[in-house]
Parts: structure tokens; C-alpha cells; sequence
């Protein structure tokens, strides 16, 4: 058993005074390992989702979905998908299980297979857009939502593809569907907002990518994110426009951008090279630079506090990588005008090496570039109902690691997206509202208290040696206690942990720019 107090001080504290906290405690209750000799038929894990019902993890990996009983670490199931096509996606709610199949031509529309969720059996398929990527119900289980990502299998060739990117929306009772897409927007418009439309000859339906779909609490709308586009988008799944025999057709009403993040300013530093010092080892080297993040979240959550709803987003990054169109290249391979801050950084143990999109950058047009973009914002935020940013912990997750668990640390990621925010799980415990972040490139999961909106603080990083690479989270209570389930991707792994909260009196707030005294965390291993 350990116990530590983290405390920091970086910066100025944005918002003073105590704040009300918790004793996080966690436990490591088991790994799975998702092999064909355990009876796997995902062969790895990158979803998972828990049945209240019938108290089972349903776990997606790209060929199959096994069905795990949480008590005992045994597979209760396996399903294979292969002959459909790849699984990307799996959500179960009220008796039913939604699996997201892409098409094995991705450009293809594809599917959602529903199955029973106490006997596995199959009941239905529903077709929709190309590469659903992400499967969710509404929180009353009337209605799943696929975000369905539409990529191209390439640019300017003579068989590219670029199918649109559109969110499918499936009745639950009669298994009817409506397909919503972007072609409503415009381009001069989602720029103007923030966002991004950049895919050579791309519409902007098509340019558009739902990456993850969070539906609110009420179920009347939901926020989509646009990784590619750096921004999201809103959903009214209510609307009377056009109706449907249902009465309600759903509609796009809103494609907010998110802006740029700068890293030229206190609390959004950031490490940039792999190769810190200058021919000798790398190093830990988090400073503020001339350069602009794109926020570019991956999943997106929600949660209710005091009487209002929010969003949280982990900010990921993803760069476009085709035949015919490559955007990413390192700072020290464009060419910058003499003006630009950047110009004089371009040594690898300064800018040179980060990765940095050609989209972007060249301010007035002449050739060179003016401003650096790069991918990913190294951070999670908090959005309000209307996709306002409330909250962003700025460069806290570098800082964190690098100040208390150095051994996570990633320094061959430094160049690209540093720890890659990538997975969200939300739940109240202990009457706390608290984020479960998964870092992609970290192997790890950073746990924070955001019952307050505008000050989240640190509780803990959950860990497990041969766990690599976290992508899904899902949090449950089962048996009066309440678990955490991370499905890693790399290792193939499903691991469970048991987790508990204690308030406690008082502790300072961690604010957007800054990181005072972090919250008190216990570690206990279960062997």
C-alpha cells in the first residue's frame, strides 16, 4: 500500500479558496487477456461496455466481441464478427446489444448487429453510414446513435473514395433509421468558427468525420466530435423539420470549432522533441513555445452538475495520412519566414522535430509559413451545454506525469501528441463527479474530481504493468461497489479496478493555468 499527497506549484491559481475533495482509493481486481487460448474471439480490446442487467463487460475488439463476468475473470461468451466485417464498436442498454461493423470495403456503408444481451443470440441487422466507429444508446435505451466516419481510401487517384460522414440514429422498437449528415454547412463557416475543412476536392460532407457521439442526459440532443475538423457537432434529435412517421427527424443545428490553443502561454507548455538535448539523451523538457495546438478530441462524455449539463472531450489529436495527401511534416523540414518566432527554433531540441500540420500556418499566403499548428491538444476540456469551453487542463497531464510518475513517461511521443488523451468514462462517487481519461501513448488512466466545472482536481493514476495502449473506458456499479473497466488496445488486455472515494475537508483547486495542491491518492494492489 502507498499514500502520497501530490502538490505542485505551477503558476498562478486561477480561483482561490477550498474546495471540496476526496480520498480516492482503487484496487487492481483483475486482467484479462484476450487470446485465442482464453476463447477470444476480439483478439484484443478497444471497447468496453457493461450490461446493469445481467452484470456482464461486452468487449470489442476487431474481429469479435467477447462477454467477460466481471466477479469471476471468465468468458462467459465469444461472438465472431469477421464474416461482417470489422468491429469497431460495442454499447449495450436495456436487454439489448448494438455492435458496430465497418464494411471490409470501408467506403462501404456499414452495420449494426443487435443481440440480446442474456442470450447472446441474434436479432436484427440495421444498416448505416460508412465506418460507424463509435455505437451508443440513448440513456432510455429508445434509440443508438453511430458515428460514422466516412474516411476516403484516398485522395486524387483514379478509384478514390470519399463516402460522407453522417451519424445514423435507429429506433430500438421498429429498428427504422435516420441518416443525418453535414451538407448544410459551409465551408467559409466552419472556418470562421474554428474548425477545419481541408480534404483535397472534399465536400464538406465529406470532409466531415463523426469520430464519438455523447448523448445528453435528457436524451434531446447530442454533441458529436469532428476530430479531423477540430470541432463538434449538435445534434437535435428531436426536430419537427421534415418529420419522419415518427414525428421527430433528426437534425445538424450546430458545427462548432474549437479554436487553437497557444502554447506560448503560463499553463500551456508542452514538451516538443524527442531529442531535448542536442546529441545526448533525450529528457523530460516542458516549456512554454510558439505554437498552436488543434484541440481535435477523440471521445466525448457527459455528465449533470448542479442543475446543468456538460461535456468533457479528450483531446487527442490525428493527423491525415492517405496516398495522394499527407498533412503532417516536422517543423524543421517547411519553410518559415524569417519573421516568425518559429524561425529561430528549428534545432531538435527545440521545434524542429514536432509534428505540425501543412494546412496550416501561412498567414499571408506567400509560400512560407508564419504560425506552427500542432495536433492534439495534450489535455481534456469542459464544455457547457452549448459547447462553450468552461474548463481545459492546459498542460497539467504532462506536468503531472513528469513530476510524479516519471516512469510513464512517453519521450518518444514528445515530437508527435505527447500523452494522446483518448478515452473518457464518467461517474459520481461519493456524491463526487469524477473523470476516468485514458492516455493512449502514458498506459495509464488519470482519474479527476469535476464536480466543479471550472476547477478539477487530480486524484490519481491508475496503472497496471503489461497494460498498453488504453482506448475504452466504462464505469459501473455492481454489487454495492463501483469498478472501472479499461479495454487496452496494444496488449490486448481488459483490466478491472475497483475504486472508492472518501470525502474529505478541503483542498485547493487546480485551475485551467495552474496546478495548486492536488488531491490526496492511496494505490492498493490486489495479487
Amino acid at each position: 500500500m502507498r499514500k502520497t499527497t501530490l502538490a505542485a506549484a505551477i503558476g498562478c491559481v486561477l480561483a482561490a479558496g477550498p474546495a471540496a475533495a476526496v480520498q480516492f482509493d482503487f484496487n487492481h481486481y483483475w486482467t484479462f487477456s484476450h487470446t485465442a487460448g482464453n476463447g477470444s474471439a476480439a483478439l484484443t480490446a478497444e471497447i468496453v461496455a457493461y450490461d446493469s442487467h445481467n452484470a456482464r463487460l461486452w468487449v470489442a475488439g476487431p474481429s469479435g466481441v467477447d462477454i467477460l463476468d466481471p466477479l469471476t475473470r471468465s468468458l462467459a461468451s465469444s461472438i465472431d464478427t469477421l464474416p461482417f466485417g470489422e468491429t469497431n464498436s460495442v454499447a449495450v442498454s436495456h436487454g439489448l446489444a448494438a455492435i458496430a461493423i465497418a464494411d471490409s470495403i470501408k467506403t462501404n456503408p456499414g452495420t449494426v448487429r443487435f443481440y440480446d444481451a442474456a442470450s447472446y443470440a441474434f436479432t436484427t441487422s440495421v444498416g448505416v453510414g460508412a465506418l460507424p466507429d463509435m455505437v451508443t444508446f440513448t440513456p432510455d435505451g429508445s434509440r443508438v446513435l453511430t458515428a460514422n466516419e466516412g474516411e476516403p481510401n484516398s485522395y486524387g487517384q483514379p478509384d478514390s473514395i470519399d463516402p460522407d460522414g453522417t451519424v445514423s440514429i435507429i429506433d430500438t422498437t421498429t429498428f427504422s433509421v435516420d441518416t443525418v449528415g453535414f451538407g448544410g454547412f459551409t465551408q467559409a463557416a466552419i472556418e470562421a468558427a474554428g474548425g477545419r475543412v481541408f480534404g483535397p476536392g472534399a465536400s464538406v460532407a465529406q470532409d466531415l468525420e463523426p469520430e464519438y457521439v455523447a448523448v445528453a442526459p435528457d436524451g434531446s440532443y447530442a454533441w458529436v466530435t469532428l476530430q479531423e475538423a477540430n470541432a463538434l457537432a449538435r445534434i437535435d434529435l428531436n426536430a419537427q423539420a421534415n418529420p419522419s412517421p415518427a414525428g421527430a427527424t433528426p437534425v445538424v443545428t450546430t458545427i462548432k470549432g474549437l479554436g487553437y490553443k497557444d502554447h506560448s502561454l503560463p499553463g500551456n507548455a508542452l514538451d516538443p522533441s524527442d531529442r531535448d538535448v542536442d546529441g545526448g539523451d533525450p529528457e523530460i523538457d516542458i516549456q512554454n513555445f510558439p505554437v498552436k495546438g488543434m484541440y481535435m478530441p477523440d471521445a466525448i462524455g457527459t455528465y449533470e452538475t448542479g442543475g446543468n449539463t456538460y461535456f468533457v472531450i479528450a483531446n487527442e489529436g490525428d493527423a491525415r495520412e492517405y496516398t495522394g495527401f499527407e498533412e503532417e511534416a516536422r517543423i524543421k523540414e517547411l519553410n518559415w519566414d524569417p519573421a516568425s518566432p518559429v524561425a529561430s527554433l528549428l534545432a531538435d531540441e527545440d521545434l524542429g522535430r514536432l509534428t505540425v500540420t501543412t494546412t496550416l500556418g501561412d498567414v499571408d499566403n506567400d509560400g512560407d509559413y508564419d504560425e506552427a499548428y500542432a495536433f492534439g491538444g495534450r489535455s481534456f476540456s469542459i464544455l457547457d451545454a452549448d459547447g462553450n469551453l468552461v474548463f481545459d487542463s492546459g498542460d497539467l497531464l504532462e506536468q503531472i506525469i513528469a513530476d510524479e510518475f516519471p516512469a510513464l513517461w512517453q519521450e518518444g511521443r514528445s515530437d508527435n501528441k505527447g500523452p494522446e488523451p483518448e478515452g473518457i468514462a464518467l461517474a459520481e462517487v461519493a456524491g463526487r463527479d469524477l473523470l476516468f481519461l485514458g492516455l493512449e501513448r502514458t498506459n495509464a488512466t488519470m482519474v479527476f474530481d469535476i464536480s466543479n466545472p471550472v476547477n478539477a482536481l487530480f486524484l490519481a493514476v491508475l496503472e497496471t504493468a503489461g497494460d498498453v495502449g488504453p482506448e475504452g473506458l466504462t464505469v459501473f456499479e455492481m454489487a454495492g461497489e463501483v469498478f472501472v473497466a479499461i479495454a487496452n488496445e496494444v496488449s490486448g488486455t481488459t483490466t478491472l479496478y475497483n475504486v472508492s472515494a472518501v470525502p474529505v475537508p478541503a483542498a485547493l483547486p487546480l485551475a485551467a493555468s495552474a496546478l495548486g495542491m492536488l488531491g490526496a491518492w492511496r494505490r492498493r494492489r490486489v495479487v
